[in-house]
């Protein structure tokens, strides 16, 4: 499958099994799920320069956020998540933030939160013990594109995630810009 992380072979074998009720050859299955182009902004690694993005910016709840952070954690160099907030969580906003916080401050090296909905995944990576000078929050994406520019360096794996109003995809662009460039250097 044409996708990253434990997430995807789940719902890979979820259509896996759709097709093969209605009666598809295992042949048909797995040439289907091979492919299966991927989606914009889901899960998609982009070579910029001398950094790596994971360019999950489509949309977020706290489920697939812990998933980009797993799949962020196994991929070589210095582990930095960008995540923005969640929309549409109703009463679940505050406790959905906190969560993704937890996992945050034992999965990434540097957390970069962009907007205020967001502030309790800060302050829940703070408590959970990601060290406070490794924790930069921001107002939005213009602010974290400035951050990032002073913060990554040479080899380090990038996630990007937010719910889509958020437009964190717009930051993976600009991102792109500023480090695609051989020898780039914002």
């Amino acid at each position: 499958i044409p996708t990253l992380g434990r997430h995807a072979v789940h719902n890979a074998l979820a259509a896996a099994a759709v097709g093969l009720g209605t009666g598809l050859s295992a042949d048909e299955v797995a040439s289907g799920l091979a492919s299966t182009p991927a989606s914009p902004h889901r899960g998609q690694l982009v070579a910029a320069g001398p950094i790596t993005i994971l360019d999950d910016s489509y949309n977020a709840a706290p489920r697939s956020m812990r998933a980009a952070l797993e799949l962020l954690a196994t991929l070589p160099g210095r582990h930095v998540a960008v995540l923005g907030e969640m929309y549409e969580l109703g009463e679940g906003t505050e406790a959905g933030h906190r969560e993704v916080g937890v996992a945050a401050a034992t999965l990434a090296d540097v957390l970069v939160v962009v907007g205020e909905g967001a502030r309790p995944t800060a302050e829940s990576a703070r408590m959970t013990g990601l060290p406070a000078d490794r924790i930069v929050e921001v107002g939005d994406r213009d602010a974290a594109r400035a951050a990032l520019r002073t913060l990554l360096r040479e080899g380090d794996v990038v996630l990007v995630k937010a719910s889509r109003g958020a437009e964190l995809d717009r930051l993976v662009d600009a991102l792109r810009a500023d480090w695609a460039a051989p020898g780039a250097r914002p």
